[in-house]
């Protein structure tokens, strides 16, 4: 079986790939997705049916292979993973995509239940709206 930090290195690779097929085989059927960022569109609380319809409408917003998701610290306590980690890429009308995350990960029995996103909302919210528009650089 693979370690947590494979399983969430995984998870990190589908998403970018947009391997969807593998995405799903990634999650627990009763996975808990939360996005932080009380007033960011976007943001909330998804199951795994909800997340897998709604991701790909998301990174249609983006260049194929962006946003890629770089992790630089990882903590691990029991079937908890807490990295920290930026984001980078750039959306299809050219608008450059850089944000910082922690994002904590539960691991079980191989499959990611719960996913708690945090990030600078602000940063991201002001970026989605760049990329509705003109190509900020």
């Amino acid at each position: 079986m693979p370690t947590h930090e494979q399983i969430v290195d995984a998870l990190g690779h589908a998403i970018t790939n947009r391997d969807f097929a593998r995405l799903a085989e990634l999650l627990d059927d009763d996975v808990v997705y939360e996005i932080a960022g009380i007033e960011m569109e976007g943001a909330g609380v998804f199951d795994k049916r909800t997340l897998l319809e709604t991701m790909p409408q998301v990174l249609t917003l983006f260049e194929e292979g962006s946003p890629r998701l770089t992790i630089t610290h990882t903590f691990r306590d029991g079937d908890w993973i807490i990295t920290e980690a930026t984001g980078a890429g750039r959306f299809a009308n050219g608008t450059i995509y850089d944000n910082r995350y922690v994002i904590l990960y539960e691991i079980v029995d191989g499959r990611v239940r719960t996913v708690r996103e945090y990030m600078d909302t602000q940063h991201a919210a002001r970026l989605f709206a760049a990329a509705a528009g003109s190509p900020q650089r």
